[in-house]
């Protein structure tokens, strides 16, 4: 079923850009999507719900929403701010609950000590997923070593004390979640425990993904988002 009066909102993670989401958009059938920039974290408090508004802003009419990682975060943010147009909320690989180890992490980026690239890929896909994805790996190689040390830093603050666990119960759109049993920041436990909080809420946890997966199966993710939309389609219809 596709859906042209609707538009897809699709939000990236960082250190990304919204590039990692053009191998999915042509399969997700002629209903419009946007891609917006988060790439720029801004300064203050609660950064995922000032890029939330400025997409709100930005974009018009019903939407389904999708986040990945922070991109979540923002989604969460953005169903929060306009339920009234936010048809199917989907989230992949996040989660609505502090996770305070990024504190750490972010202050080693800001003095210019981050991760490495490699071993930030090794640590968001399988084996498996390296060896399929040859052009999504070589990209997020590329994005993360180039990634804005002051931006990253600001994210991964922002992460490590977000707590949406007291209102998520208010989103009354259909809620899919869409994660990894080898995710160690979107854990199971933890988009198990986000799912029992929503009032329609989904979870679907791939045991052999980790914290990028899903975007190494394409087709597949772009299946799933479909089949989340259309359940908010349904309850359209109802």
């Amino acid at each position: 079923m596709s859906r042209t009066d609707r538009t897809w909102v699709l939000i990236h993670g960082v250190p990304l850009t919204d590039a990692v989401w053009e191998p999915i958009v042509p399969a997700l059938g002629p209903q419009p999507a946007i891609a917006p920039d988060c790439t720029a974290i801004p300064v203050g408090a609660d950064p995922q719900a000032q890029l939330a508004e400025a997409i709100a802003q930005r974009v018009g009419g019903n939407i389904d929403v999708v986040g990945h990682s922070f991109g979540g975060q923002i989604a969460v943010e953005l169903a929060l701010l306009a339920s009234e147009r936010v048809r199917s909320l989907t989230i992949v690989c996040s989660r609505d609950t502090p996770f305070p180890a990024f504190k750490a992490v972010a202050e080693a980026i800001r003095v210019g000590q981050p991760p490495s690239a490699q071993a930030t890929v090794d640590r968001w896909f399988t084996r498996s997923d390296r060896e399929r994805g040859e052009a999504l790996i070589g990209l997020v190689l590329e994005e993360v070593s180039a990634a804005s040390y002051p931006d990253w830093s600001r994210a991964l603050d922002a992460i490590a004390v977000y707590d949406a666990a007291s209102r998520v119960s208010s989103l009354h759109m259909p809620v899919t979640l869409i994660g990894g049993g080898l995710d160690g920041v979107a854990t199971p436990g933890s988009m198990r425990a986000f799912r029992d909080r929503l009032i329609d809420g989904v979870s679907i946890t791939r045991d052999d993904w980790s914290h990028m997966s899903p975007f190494a199966h394409p087709g597949l993710l772009a299946r799933m988002l479909v089949a989340a939309r259309d359940r908010g389609t349904m309850t359209d219809s109802s």
